[in-house]
């Protein structure tokens, strides 16, 4: 359950971010007038008269003025023009160097610390 949640409110998120609400918003505006429509016209007519486009309702006008307005936020700014975005910081990156480290394998002269200076006692030591 809390995962087709999170699906949802993913999927919706990336509706949003992409500006696709707009676009069930007219689409709620067109059932909405088909169904105005075909109370005293014939569906055929109705469906024509929907996607007519010369009166456009007020949800029609609300999901192209939100359309308009995403559309213009989204745009890029023209270069050399007078853009209102601050630059906080700009480093170079520095080259990359990939070079092979230098490694050999391990000696006895490596392993000196783990060699015993003198001999082991036969016996045990007793405390």
């Amino acid at each position: 359950m809390r995962r087709r949640l999170s699906l949802l409110c993913l999927c919706f998120a990336w509706l949003c971010a992409n500006g696709a609400l707009w676009d069930a918003v007219q689409v709620v505006a067109w059932g909405k007038m088909f169904a105005t429509y075909s109370t005293y016209l014939s569906p055929a007519k109705a469906l024509a008269k929907t996607f007519d486009g010369s009166k456009p309702c007020e949800l029609c006008s609300v999901a192209q003025h939100g359309k308009d307005a995403a559309r213009d936020a989204q745009s890029p700014a023209t270069p050399g023009g007078n853009s209102e975005r601050l630059l906080l910081a700009a480093e170079v990156a520095s080259p990359l160097v990939l070079t092979a480290p230098d490694f050999s394998w391990p000696s006895a002269a490596d392993d000196s610390g783990l060699i015993r200076a003198e001999r082991v006692p036969v016996p045990p030591p007793r405390a």
